[in-house]
């Protein structure tokens, strides 16, 4: 089920142009937007500018009226939304009770209409239009999906679970890597990398996704991100890196799996070392 949650702003209908949240409310929100964005349910969202710096058409007679900035009597506006899709209504409420909210803002809850939910004549009508509309959500659903394989991948590898690591990839997964011998074929060549690799971590190892992007096709997507990582060392010391990883995955039996992926280190620009 796909739900919208409306931020409803008090004030916010008589807003100047060009009104923006302080930056302490923003970092809150992005950490609830991470977090929704990290259990897959994240479809969409925006965030709206003022009604000052919008418009309002009105109808009479079929005959559009044109009102410019605020309109008079509007009560509440909308500030912006999000778009999930969630198992159930309960479910949406739990999301928008964890928002990160004001005194002085509240949040309107409201189902998407789904294809199935119209009678069989109004679905007739519309079947051309949905079938449009189902590639986009498609995309979208993918791409979460895709999101949340990443962030697996990624707890697996600091957590040394390496089985876990090798259930994201194809068994003909191609791989450049920043540990020698530089490419791997096959799944089992990468597992045997991890475990040469792992005691360096363990545990208490670093290994965060950042800056992720994704772009996902009907079975064919590339993601691209930054990689933070570090930990302990055999001799006692420890290690701290960012490398860069992109990921090339392939839609097979109606699952996604990495059967491409390219890590590297940037090279330093006075020395010429990693």
């Amino acid at each position: 089920m796909r739900f919208m949650l409306l931020m409803i702003p008090q004030g916010y209908e008589s807003a100047d142009p060009g009104a923006m949240p302080d930056a302490k409310a923003v970092e809150a929100m992005m950490k609830y937007n991470e977090a929704l964005q990290q259990a897959g349910v994240l479809v969409s969202l925006e965030g709206l500018h003022p009604p000052s710096m919008g418009a309002r058409i009105t109808f009479n007679g079929g005959n559009p009226k044109v009102t410019e900035g605020v309109s008079p009597n509007v009560k509440e506006v909308l500030g912006g939304y999000w778009m999930i899709q969630v198992n159930s209504k309960e479910e949406a409420i739990e999301w928008a009770s964890r928002c990160p909210a004001s005194d002085n803002e509240t949040i309107e809850i409201r189902q998407v209409q789904e294809f199935e939910d119209f009678s069989e004549d109004v679905q007739q009508a519309a079947a051309g239009f949905v079938e449009m509309e189902a590639q986009g959500t498609t995309r979208s659903t993918d791409e979460a999906l895709i999101r949340e394989l990443l962030e697996k991948w990624a707890d697996a590898t600091r957590l040394g679970k390496h089985d876990e690591v090798l259930v994201f990839h194809a068994s003909d997964v191609t791989i450049f890597d920043v540990l020698p011998p530089l490419k791997y074929e096959g799944a089992d060549a990468y597992r045997k990398s991890w475990d040469d690799w792992q005691p360096t971590t363990e545990s208490s190892g670093r290994f965060e996704i950042h800056d992720l992007k994704i772009t996902a096709g009907q079975d064919v997507a590339f993601a691209y991100c930054l990689i933070h990582c570090g930990g302990a060392q055999p001799d006692g010391g420890t290690f701290e890196d960012w490398v860069r990883a992109t990921f090339c995955l392939h839609k097979l039996a109606g699952k996604w799996l990495v059967t491409h992926q390219h890590i590297s280190m940037p090279i330093g620009k006075q020395s010429g070392n990693r």
